[in-house]
C-alpha cells in the first residue's frame, strides 16, 4: 500500500488565463508534474523507465471542476495510484483553493515504446504495490458521447512549443488547442465544469492536425485526426458564469 503526494503553491500569472482563472492546460502540467514527482519515490518514474526504453504516457483523462481557482490563490494538489488494471494505471487528483475543494480529476495511464511508439506491457518494480487506500473522488473516464450538431473545421500543426520530453505534443497542450477553439467573449460567457479527453495516438512533431469542434449547448466536442486517423477526442459541460 502506497501513500498520496500533496503539494501546494500560489497560482502565478503564468498558470492564468486573461480572466486570471486557472487554465486547464495549467492544471495538466501540474498534475502531470505531481503524478511524476510520486512516480519517482516510488522507484518507477521517468528515470527507472528509460532505462527500460518506456515513458509513462496519458491514455484518458476526466476533470471536474467547481469552480477555478484565482491568481494569487493558494492551490493544494493531492494525488494517489489505485491498483492497475491490465495494461492501465488510474490515477486520482483532488484541488483545493485557500482550503476550499474545487475539483478532482480521475486518470488512466499507459507506458509507451519509446522505440516503437506504442503501448508496451508494463514493466513495474516487483516490490511496489500500486494502491493507496483513499476512495477515488471521481469514476474513471468514460466515454465521450456523440454530438449532432454544426461542425467548425479548423488546421493546426504540431509545432516546436507543443512537444515534450518524449518527442510528442504534450497532455496539456490538447487543453489549449481546445481553449483556442473559442473567442474571448464566449469564455466570459461561461466556464468550464466537466472535461473528458481521450488520447488515441499521439502527435509527432510537424504533423498536420485537421480539428473539429461541434457545439450543442452546454456540450462541446473536439475531435482531431491526423491523415484520416483520430488522434484524440475531448467532450466538454459549461456553466453559465453568474
Amino acid at each position: 500500500m502506497v501513500g498520496f503526494l500533496e503539494q501546494t503553491f500560489v497560482l502565478r500569472a503564468a498558470d492564468t488565463d486573461a480572466r486570471g482563472e486557472w487554465r486547464p492546460g495549467s492544471m495538466f502540467l501540474a498534475m502531470q508534474e505531481a503524478g511524476g514527482a510520486q512516480s519517482e519515490s516510488l522507484g518507477i518514474g521517468m528515470t527507472a523507465l528509460r532505462e527500460r526504453n518506456l515513458a509513462w504516457v496519458i491514455n484518458r483523462a476526466r476533470l471536474h471542476l467547481t469552480r477555478a481557482p484565482r491568481i494569487g490563490q493558494t492551490v493544494t494538489l493531492r494525488t494517489w495510484p489505485k491498483t492497475p488494471q491490465h495494461f492501465f494505471f488510474p490515477r486520482y487528483y483532488q484541488f483545493w483553493a485557500d482550503g476550499q475543494p474545487v475539483g478532482a480529476a480521475s486518470t488512466l495511464y499507459v507506458q509507451l515504446d519509446l522505440t516503437a511508439r506504442r503501448m508496451a506491457k508494463p514493466w513495474l518494480c516487483d516490490h511496489t504495490e500500486l494502491n493507496c487506500d483513499l476512495e477515488p473522488p471521481l469514476p474513471l473516464p468514460g466515454g465521450i458521447p456523440a454530438l449532432d450538431a454544426p461542425a467548425e473545421t479548423f488546421g493546426r500543426v504540431a509545432r516546436y512549443s507543443d512537444l515534450d520530453i518524449n518527442g510528442h505534443v504534450n497532455n496539456a497542450r490538447y487543453l489549449d488547442w481546445f481553449g483556442d477553439c473559442f473567442d474571448h467573449a464566449a469564455h466570459g460567457a461561461r466556464a468550464l465544469e466537466d472535461l473528458l479527453i481521450h488520447y488515441n495516438r499521439e502527435i509527432r512533431p510537424d504533423e498536420a492536425v485537421t480539428l473539429t469542434l461541434r457545439n450543442g449547448g452546454a456540450t462541446s466536442v473536439l475531435k482531431g485526426e491526423c491523415d484520416g486517423a483520430p488522434c484524440f477526442a475531448i467532450g466538454a459541460q459549461w456553466r453559465e458564469r453568474r
